[in-house]
Order: structure tokens, then C-alpha cells, then sequence
């Protein structure tokens, strides 16, 4: 096998963040599965064995990927609740169309957070962003609108966005082709309305 040179010029820090964005490329393009540190040094230009310098193993660097994705989900879930500080079931319905967004526009990290196989658990960093979904329904169960407990809800509205980001990504015909935030507030709110919610 020839080996690669190592670029020079990366400071540290610049390094790790090379491979991670190599990582997700490759992710991208291979699946999680299609991918592996030597891969990863090989995309961003460094020797075989420059990933241990940060990393670990493949497992570290994955768990890393994950962290990272599931930080920038809580800013996304954050930000969409701010969008309506007077009114939870509309920030709820703008974080449930928002977590669909990023899902499908960030297919390589999601493909990583959403599967614990082959990576270092990152409990806290989920844990997190789904926060953000639970302070809504808690502002919603502290003004007795919430008819299911908090965690209850939580799950629900997760499993209903996250199957719908993952029917769009693989390429669901009634999904992505007409995936608009107004259609994804249409599909959400039924389940508001006919099960979470009191009148």
C-alpha cells in the first residue's frame, strides 16, 4: 500500500475537525459501515496513523460525530422554539417541521446518531437536544393542555418526526416529493389534535 503523505498546516484541532468532515463524506457516500479511520486519515490527506492523535478508535471518532450532530439538533430545536415563546403548540409544530429539515439535510451525521451500533454512546448529548422537545410539552402540561404525561408525548412526537425524516430520505415518493414546512405541519398536527392535546 503507498503511503500518504501527511499534509502539513494543521494546527491542533484542525486535524480532528479534518476527519470528521472527511468522516461524514465518506459516510455519505459508503454508509456508516463503508468507513474506517484509514479511510477517514486518507480523504483528509494524513498518514495512517494521524486519527489516534485525537481518536482512539473508530468507535471514538463516531461518537464524536454523533455529539456533534445531536449539539447542532438542540441549537435547531432550540431556535424553533424561541420562534414562539407565547405559544407551545406552535413552537412544538415548528420544532417537529425544523427536526425534519435538518434530518434530511444532514443524512451522514444522522445515519450515525441514530444508531448506537459501532460508536461510543453519546447519552448526554441526545439527551440534550430532546430536551429541548420536552420543555415545550412541559410548557403545554403546565397549562393543562397536555392530555398524555410529558415523557409520553416526548416519545410520540419524536418517533412521528424521525419516521417521517427517515421515509424522505429513503426516497418515499409521498414524502419527499412534496415536503414542504406546510406539509409537515399538516401531517403533525393531526396527532396534536386527536391524541396529545386538550381541547
Amino acid at each position: 500500500m503507498v503511503a500518504v503523505p501527511e499534509r502539513s498546516g494543521y494546527h491542533h484541532g484542525a486535524l480532528r475537525q479534518a476527519l470528521i468532515d472527511a468522516s461524514l463524506e465518506l459516510i455519505e457516500t459508503h454508509g456508516v459501515e463503508g468507513f474506517s479511520l484509514a479511510t477517514a486519515a486518507r480523504a483528509a490527506g494524513v498518514s495512517a496513523a494521524a486519527p489516534y492523535r485525537h481518536f482512539a478508535n473508530r468507535a471514538a471518532l463516531l461518537g464524536e460525530i454523533a455529539a456533534a450532530g445531536f449539539g447542532q439538533l438542540r441549537d435547531v430545536l432550540r431556535a424553533a422554539a424561541a420562534r414562539h415563546p407565547d405559544d407551545p403548540v406552535e413552537a412544538l409544530l415548528e420544532q417537529g417541521s425544523d427536526y425534519i429539515g435538518w434530518v434530511v439535510a444532514h443524512p451522514a451525521h444522522a445515519a450515525v446518531m441514530f444508531s448506537t451500533r459501532g460508536r461510543e454512546p453519546q447519552s448526554d448529548a441526545g439527551l440534550a437536544a430532546l430536551a429541548e422537545l420536552g420543555a415545550v410539552l412541559g410548557r403545554l402540561a403546565e397549562g393543562g393542555r397536555l392530555a398524555v404525561p410529558v415523557d409520553t408525548a416526548l416519545r410520540t412526537t419524536w418517533a412521528l418526526v424521525h419516521g417521517l425524516a427517515v421515509l424522505h430520505l429513503g426516497g418515499m415518493r409521498t414524502i419527499s416529493e412534496e415536503d414542504v414546512p406546510l406539509l409537515r405541519r399538516q401531517v403533525l398536527r393531526p396527532l396534536l389534535d386527536g391524541g396529545l392535546l386538550r381541547p
